[in-house]
């Protein structure tokens, strides 16, 4: 909603900022660090990447996060569609792949040469783009 920002970083910690640059809150540590994160379409939850696994943890500490591996190696980028809820993510073991919002798996890439750095869907939501080293 344009309110607040939301930081990964090496330290493990995912962080709740306000616009003028405030510390909210420290929302989890992951204890490893966080390569990547994006807002969940309900702006709701955050969901990020650290170490193999995908997590989707809400703001609200009532409700459960949800988390699962991903990957065969360090997951490096994540993207959430707000258009058709779904999720793709890139990692170390060189594939790239797409899940539902409740950690299913929907499709898995073949292996690249090189390691996926980073994922982003359209705006419109009907594709997506990866990146890996010099290669688009």
């Amino acid at each position: 909603d344009g309110t607040a920002l939301m930081t990964g970083g090496e330290d493990g910690y995912v962080k709740k900022w306000s616009k003028t640059g405030n510390l909210q809150s420290k929302l989890c540590n992951s204890g490893r660090a966080v390569y990547s994160l994006t807002w969940c379409s309900d702006n709701q939850s955050v969901l990020y990447c650290s170490e193999k696994f995908l997590t989707i943890k809400p703001l609200s500490p009532s409700m459960k996060e949800i988390k699962w591996k991903a990957h065969d190696a360090i997951v490096l980028a994540v993207d959430w569609n707000p258009i058709n809820n779904l999720i793709i993510s890139g990692g170390e073991d060189c594939k790239y792949k797409i899940w539902d919002s409740f950690g299913r798996q929907i499709f898995a890439s073949n292996p690249l040469s090189m390691t996926v750095t980073s994922v982003s869907w359209a705006p419109k939501g009907d594709v997506f783009a990866i990146g890996s080293f010099c290669r688009i």
